[in-house]
């Protein structure tokens, strides 16, 4: 599959994720490849799509607009990773099963998505005590070659990340926007090599951010990760979002027990007491 039809189908008004997996599963199914379809517009019919959105699939203008995109994420060495691929996460694939997103966007080293890995959800307004505990748990997990997974927010995400490569550890960062629009943060600039790090985002390139593409990146997270450790979430918003999302798809969450829980972490009691595993100072 060439990534200028990939990018074709996802520019595309009406084809969404499982429009998507449609026709792929229909290419598996028949024998096809992705330019046999593109040749004989009416497979796609035989894959569910109906006329109007074939003839928007089809257009000149979309084409060159994903032939430029394609040639935009080869001059950034973006990957583009499909869900029949062995380098797509396996594990990911897994968890989420049917609802694993059909194409992920990579740059870096993308062997860091099938390793073992632990998630990182917090409060960006965390208090100290949190960010230094996440730091923490981070380190220990470099030092046990496992990779830190998390969001790129301020706060919770980027103490994970950074304690991970601070101590010779690799981390997954898991975007909410589209990978084109990616930059090095300076809390972190200094600690990125080619071999310690990889920027993941199931958007298209040039997506802008967006809180429902925030919730909707959690399952990602959450889909990479062996385990997650809540460190601080309030009673409402993304943190608890992530943590229902662990609890319900059966990953292990394991959350800061704190003695006297500060506002941003008034949700950790609550986790631990619907099957959240305490983290205290001495475990």
């Amino acid at each position: 599959m060439t990534n200028s039809r990939i990018l074709q189908l996802m520019l595309t008004k009406g084809i969404g994720d499982a429009a998507i997996k449609r026709v792929f599963d229909f290419l598996d199914e028949e024998s096809y490849l992705l330019d046999d379809i593109f040749e004989s517009p009416e497979l796609f019919r035989k894959a569910g799509l109906k006329q109007d959105i074939i003839e928007r699939l089809l257009s000149t203008q979309l084409k060159e607009q994903a032939q430029s995109m394609a040639d935009e994420l080869d001059r950034n060495n973006i990957r583009l990773i499909t869900e029949r691929e062995t380098q797509y996460p396996q594990y990911l694939k897994c968890r989420l099963g049917k609802k694993c997103p059909p194409i992920l966007f990579a740059k870096g080293n993308i062997s860091l998505l099938n390793h073992a890995a632990v998630g990182f959800c917090g409060s960006r307004k965390a208090s100290q005590k949190g960010i230094s505990i996440a730091a923490d748990c981070a380190k220990q997990l470099a030092n046990n070659n496992i990779v830190v997974v998390s969001g790129y927010a301020a706060g919770t995400d980027l103490a994970a990340h950074r304690s991970a490569l601070m101590n010779m550890g690799s981390t997954v960062f898991v975007l909410a926007e589209g990978i084109l629009r990616a930059t090095i943060k300076r809390d972190i600039c200094k600690l990125i090599n080619s071999e310690n790090h990889v920027f993941v985002s199931q958007f298209l390139p040039n997506t802008t951010w967006n809180a429902g593409n925030a919730m909707k990146r959690n399952g990602v997270i959450i889909g990479l990760s062996q385990a997650m450790i809540l460190v601080e979430s309030g009673k409402t918003g993304g943190t608890f979002a992530a943590g229902e999302e662990a609890l319900r798809t059966g990953c292990p969450l394991f959350v800061i027990d704190f003695s006297k829980p500060e506002v941003s972490a008034e949700a950790n009691p609550y986790f631990i007491q619907s099957g959240g595993y305490p983290i205290r100072g001495k475990n």
